[in-house]
């Protein structure tokens, strides 16, 4: 693969882990790029066959590719840009866990060990930095406003002395 496909790809899923959202700076380099439908499976090297992937995703795939059967009864690897993720599993946010809600999401995440505990404590981590940061972010506007409340109020002084004097 050339430089500037790997660039896209990674640019494409936000260097970024397609299947289970890890990222470059959280695995501390590069990630690798998988064939969704495998080249051994009739599968190209066009952008929209490639998904950026960490070691162990692409590692558990490896070269699956459903059979006609197993793709009917909903056997088959989610493609991170072409399925809508949210109508196969979901996120449950206090465990840290996803959550099959179709045939298809229970072997997607079966198949990629989707709540490995390392993901699951990558998630948590994930979440409660969300949470800080947002109270985070309601601290430094409390501090805003209570600024220019003492602001306001020096101004006040400031007019009452200048009357008194």
């Amino acid at each position: 693969m050339s430089r500037p496909e790997l660039d896209l790809t990674r640019q494409r899923y936000a260097y970024a882990c397609g299947y289970c959202g890890v990222t470059e700076d959280s695995a501390g380099g590069l990630l690798t790029v998988d064939h969704h439908r495998p080249l051994s499976a009739g599968g190209d090297d066009h952008l929209d066959n490639l998904v950026y992937a960490c070691v162990r995703c692409n590692q558990y795939k490896h070269s699956y590719w459903p059979t006609a059967t197993e793709a009917a009864n909903g056997l088959r690897i989610l493609h991170p840009m072409q399925d809508l993720l949210t109508l196969h599993y979901r996120l449950n946010r206090q465990t840290g866990r996803l959550e099959p809600l179709t045939e298809a999401g229970r072997f997607h995440v079966s198949l990629l060990r989707l709540n490995r505990p390392q993901l699951v404590k990558y998630r948590l981590a994930q979440e409660l930095h969300e949470v800080l940061a947002g109270k985070l972010d309601l601290i430094e506007r409390q501090i805003q406003e209570l600024q220019e409340t003492i602001a306001a109020q020096d101004r006040y002084i400031a007019a009452l002395r200048e009357q008194l004097d």
